[in-house]
């Protein structure tokens, strides 16, 4: 195999250090890009004179006969150093000398950070479209349970009753800045690198903006050293993954909390459980658990990528071929488990009647009953420890609240009258908050509707974003009117 780097160094590589350096394993997943990102580049050397109409057919045809080639396993891949070296290699095969130029003006150091962020732009697409998908789930478990009271936890233990509308929305509402995170996270992408050559910019007079535009970047690097050795686009990108993963694995805590026995709440569809092995008994909540899992995992690949970059000089350093590998891996774990998710929470039923019987216990209306006394012009210290003498009450005479007469309340203040007993139903409870942000029907009426919205809104940007990502048949045809 003729390296990319022959002349300074004549001998043969040793085998143990090509199996350790070689990065063809992992980047062989650039290869679109890659290929997208070379008929670019040449298209930009034949403006400038390097490459003649007829070269630059040869290699675009080529390039495409590279892809299909890939794509139907008839390369011997292992064989490569990286994508880089397989693509000019093979194109040299194909067209022989013409493949020898497509490397003019570049290095693989500003090579390798376009390929990247060609993939990015591309996986944010996917994460975006997944994180719509997981948005309208919600939303339609949401408007499937309108008017029904669920119990708020803080600390683990019975609240306030708010509506299960309300409880789900609030994760709507995570997903939702998600998805504005990773749409900053397309523009923190979208520079283009190639110019930039090693280090100090190309020997040659590269019209980088058609480059861009043909490639659809927004913007240039305007800084060679800075574009070649950066990698915060990915570092942005792994934490917006770590973000999103840290609300599947929120979510997923409180649905397996939710689907024991001992709260029942939920409902999971067989089809998205398992069993167990030797308990005949057994429904798991395996999905749940296994998203939860690769939260961590995720959240470790931001801790590695930014190790990684911390201790760097400036500019490339071979310590950023481990790139790649985090990045992947954040990815492939993310994307796998936003889209199961979507679908997963499609398959689960509440309980409604478990649900109301457990509203009865845990004192959920204790907040309310000290703001009808604050109401009534008591303070609302002193309330409130009127009323925690009244549960305490209830607890050592084993009743609730509602359990309680008229008579007996005024012994604990003579501020009650007959109302409370209306003020405390979990209705009114929900009511009372009628705040922006409160859980009153009406806010949650206005939430949801609200909510239809972002999608909307959501996938009309999704859409302007696609319309900014390429494949290696649009570069060819899109430039082929300007330059050829």
């Amino acid at each position: 195999m003729n390296k990319l780097w022959k002349g300074r160094i004549q001998k043969d590589t040793d085998k143990a250090v090509e199996d350790f350096t070689y990065s063809i394993d992992i980047d062989k997943s650039l290869y679109l890009h890659d290929l997208a990102g070379t008929a670019a580049h040449v298209i930009g050397l034949k403006k400038i004179g390097i490459i003649s109409d007829a070269e630059l057919k040869k290699i675009l045809v080529g390039l495409l006969e590279i892809k299909q080639k890939i794509e139907n396993e008839s390369i011997s891949i292992d064989q490569y150093e990286d994508i880089h070296s397989l693509v000019e290699n093979e194109l040299y095969s194909l067209i022989g000398d013409p493949a020898l130029k497509i490397h003019t003006g570049r290095s693989r150091n500003d090579q390798v950070v376009l390929d990247e962020r060609l993939f990015c732009k591309d996986i944010i697409i996917s994460l975006e479209s997944g994180i719509v998908g997981i948005l309208e789930s919600i939303l339609e478990l949401s408007e499937k349970n309108t008017g029904v009271v669920f119990p708020a936890y803080t600390h683990l233990q019975k609240a306030q009753p708010v509506s299960l509308s309300h409880y789900l929305l609030s994760y709507f509402d995570k997903f939702y800045r998600d998805f504005q995170r990773l749409g900053q996270d397309f523009e923190n992408c979208d520079y283009m690198p190639l110019g930039a050559a090693a280090c100090a910019g190309s020997g040659y007079k590269i019209e980088c903006r058609i480059i861009a535009d043909i490639l659809r970047f927004k913007n240039l690097g305007t800084n060679s050293m800075d574009i070649v050795g950066s990698r915060d686009f990915i570092i942005d990108l792994v934490y917006s993954c770590s973000m999103i993963m840290m609300h599947l694995s929120r979510f997923c805590e409180d649905l397996i909390i939710y689907n024991s026995d001992e709260f029942s709440y939920i409902e999971i569809e067989e089809t998205y459980c398992t069993g167990s092995s030797i308990m005949p008994q057994k429904k798991n909540p395996d999905l749940l658990e296994l998203i939860r899992g690769k939260s961590s995992l995720v959240i470790g690949n931001l801790v590695q990528i930014l190790v990684l970059l911390k201790g760097l000089p400036s500019t490339y350093n071979r310590d950023l071929q481990e790139d790649k590998k985090i990045l992947f891996s954040a990815i492939e774990d993310t994307i796998g488990s936003v889209n199961i998710f979507g679908k997963l929470l499609l398959k689960i039923k509440f309980n409604e009647s478990v649900i109301t019987e457990k509203l009865k216990l845990g004192f959920l209306e204790a907040t309310d009953m000290a703001d009808y006394l604050v109401r009534k012009g008591e303070t609302f210290r002193n309330a409130h420890h009127i009323i925690g003498n009244i549960v305490k009450y209830c607890i050592e005479s084993g009743k609730t609240i509602p359990d309680l007469s008229i008579a007996r309340l005024k012994k604990f203040s003579g501020l009650f009258e007959d109302d409370i007993f209306k003020k405390i139903e979990m209705e009114a409870c929900l009511n009372a908050k009628d705040v922006n942000c409160g859980t009153s029907l009406n806010k949650v009426s206005e939430k949801m509707s609200i909510a239809k919205s972002r999608i909307k809104e959501l996938k009309s940007l999704l859409e302007g974003l696609r319309i900014r990502t390429v494949s290696l048949d649009s570069v060819i045809g899109s430039a082929a009117d300007k330059i050829i």
